[in-house]
């Protein structure tokens, strides 16, 4: 891994002094942080890893701060704090973001293979980075997909939790689109599998009988290459 292009600097006003403090470092950090995070976090959100409260380093004209790594402002980060005169040093300061958000939960006990109505689900606050999986933040994300695993109440619904929406049903007639070279021509087809969005599946076409896999493209549509 190697420093993120961001790169800011500080002065460090009262540098005449033998060495610069913990706190010292942790506040141009925390200010550092809440200026490249789109959410602007205050410092009561950030949980920092360092440095511990009465080390010491040498005194220092200018800090230059960086994210190394990674600068993804909604994961864990590490912070570069570097000195280039009098004497150089840097130091890594690992970050955590702990802002609270509303997140999209189970409103009561739920069995794996349920249809998510809204009366399944709620809003709660919670802290999305501390999640395994990709929370939800409306519950329009989640209605109407179906759940792969059971849930007890409050617990957070993740994008991982929740099967593909199904577009196509097998034995429902769907629209096959034929397209290329500028031309575009449709008619009725008889899917023969589910589909998801994007997946690959069998359909007759009712006018030839003739068996095609295509691509599924929206609702009940269905596209081969002409």
């Amino acid at each position: 891994m190697g420093l993120a292009v961001t790169l800011l600097t500080w002065p460090v006003f009262g540098a005449a002094t033998t060495s610069e403090s913990a706190a010292t470092i942790r506040q141009a950090v925390e200010r550092f942080v809440g200026e490249q995070n789109p959410n602007h976090p205050t410092p009561a959100d950030l949980r920092l890893g360092g440095p511990p409260a009465g080390v010491q380093y040498p005194s220092c004209q200018r800090l230059e701060l960086s994210f190394f790594g990674t600068g993804d402002p909604y994961s864990a980060q590490t912070v570069a704090v570097q000195c280039a005169k009098p004497v150089p040093w840097t130091v890594y300061v690992p970050v955590r973001i702990v802002q609270s958000q509303k997140i999209v939960v189970a409103a009561h006990s739920l069995t794996a293979g349920t249809v998510l109505t809204a009366g399944d689900l709620a809003l709660m606050p919670g802290n999305a980075a501390s999640l395994a999986g990709t929370p939800l933040s409306s519950l329009s994300e989640a209605t109407g997909r179906t759940l792969r695993f059971g849930t007890v109440a409050g617990q957070p619904i993740t994008q991982s939790m929740l099967a593909a929406p199904i577009w196509v049903h097998g034995g429902n007639n769907v629209t096959l689109v034929a397209e290329g070279d500028g031309v575009r021509i449709t008619t009725l087809a008889q899917a023969i599998e589910n589909g998801h969005p994007g997946q690959s599946i069998l359909v007759r076409n009712l006018q030839s009988g003739r068996v095609v896999r295509g691509t599924v493209t929206a609702v009940a549509t269905v596209r081969v290459p002409f």
